[in-house]
């Protein structure tokens, strides 16, 4: 016997579904309300031959004869699925999609957190090392216009290290346009550098944290190398991007290059790809920014001649940075600048290019495909920056104020002057 359980709204409902379910002479064993519901519990009689073919393969055991050699792989095995934290080999299962998909979904979070983290640690350096300056910075006898301009280096998010090494340079000068010009002089004869030309040969990695402009970077080199060796000559592999949306993204603007693009989701497809494309006078990588370091190495592994550049916003963080340029351990061939049109304050990303010697290649200041710039130095990335800070007053236009018109205001009129009228009446008492 087996007992069943049905829930409905009242008990003329559940009696109903059970006569529908088990047939009219199904058996009611108890009636209850539950949740507001009423619950039915059915007996249902299980029939004897499917009861014996049931219960026979649990309790019938056949005598077999196993081989010595049977007997000690059994031995092995049995040791094997008791040792802690090990799993049969035999019964291990291929990871499903929804699987795959969540480990994504926590590797990503785990990089945003450790982004996080990064960040809230180089505001504390930040801060630490400012409240060390402050001090410093108070004893010295600053003019007033270099004050404020200090003042304005600090409201344009400039690190800390870079306004001291500034500061100390303008602590003497008295006026603001002496100190920019010695600023602009400084951080271009330290940064100077000379810049690599644009990827025209062979296989190129574009990789960077996420939101920096891979996908455009790479859209716009390939338009660029389409016009001068030929579109058929050029090609595009997005590899591992697994973003909603981005391989229908890749397509759409490819298709605006006129360059073709292809898809490999595994190491093992990329070096097909790459096999496929090897009459291909230039091949662009777009990776995903999630796992960065893993998707370059994996790269890398199947192209050994791969080039790597790395793409990073021009107002990207001192953290961001530094996990991506530094201390992700990847050996970068150049650097690319994007978003250049968004950015008025790149003072993270000129202390990096003063304190490492990482060549540029190429920038990008729009939202076209065809929006490339070639021409980037360093000169012209400082120049940007400092000219957010010149506040000169012959700059800023005097505010004209209008003088007001004078009002005329019209005579009282007699009545105000008028004795109250008696209550009912109107018009002036006399």
């Amino acid at each position: 016997m087996e007992l069943k359980r049905i829930l409905a709204n009242d008990t003329k409902s559940a009696t109903e579904r059970a006569m529908a379910l088990y047939g009219r002479n199904v058996l009611v064993i108890s009636n209850h309300t539950v949740g507001g519901q009423t619950e039915l519990i059915v007996a249902l009689d299980i029939d004897e031959q499917t009861l014996d073919s049931t219960v026979s393969p649990a309790h019938q055991v056949t005598p077999v004869v196993a081989p010595a050699s049977a007997t000690l792989a059994f031995a092995q095995h049995l040791a094997h699925a008791q040792a802690p934290g090990k799993e049969l080999q035999t019964t291990r299962q291929e990871p499903t999609l929804a699987k795959v998909d969540d480990e994504r979904d926590y590797l990503r979070s785990r990089e945003i957190m450790d982004l996080i983290r990064d960040e809230l640690a180089s505001l504390r350096r930040e801060i630490s090392l400012s409240q060390k300056t402050t001090g410093w910075q108070a004893s010295l006898n600053l003019s007033a216009e270099v004050e404020d301009l200090m003042t304005s280096f600090t409201q344009a998010g400039m690190p800390t290290g870079l306004r001291t090494l500034l500061l100390d340079t303008v602590k003497d000068m008295r006026s603001e346009h002496e100190a920019l010009s010695a600023v602009r002089n400084q951080l271009e004869d330290i940064a100077r550098r000379p810049s690599l030309a644009l990827p025209q040969t062979g296989v190129h990695l574009i990789a960077g944290p996420s939101g920096s402009g891979k996908t455009m970077m790479v859209m716009r080199l390939a338009s660029q190398a389409a016009a001068q060796l030929g579109a058929d000559k050029v090609a595009i592999v997005s590899y591992q991007d697994d973003r909603t949306g981005a391989w229908a993204h890749t397509q759409t603007l490819a298709a605006q290059s006129g360059v073709e693009c292809f898809r490999a989701d595994t190491p093992a497809a990329l070096v097909a790809v790459l096999n496929r494309l090897s009459d291909r006078g230039l091949v662009l990588i777009d990776s995903s920014g999630s796992q960065m370091a893993e998707r370059i190495t994996e790269v890398q592994t199947a192209c050994p001649a791969c080039e790597t550049h790395a793409v990073v916003s021009a107002d990207a963080s001192s953290a961001t940075l530094r996990r991506v340029l530094r201390s992700s351990g990847i050996r970068w061939n150049s650097l690319m600048v994007s978003k250049l049109d968004e950015s008025v304050q790149p003072w993270p990303l000129v202390e990096f290019l003063c304190d490492n010697f990482l060549s540029l290649s190429a920038a990008s200041d729009g939202a076209h495909v065809n929006a490339l710039k070639r021409d980037l130095s360093t000169s012209a990335l400082v120049e940007m920056a400092v000219a957010q800070l010149s506040r000169a007053p012959e700059s800023i236009a005097p505010i004209q104020v209008a003088k007001p018109m004078p009002i005329k205001l019209q005579p009282p009129t007699p009545r105000l002057s008028a004795p109250a009228s008696p209550r009912g009446l109107r018009g002036p008492f006399n």
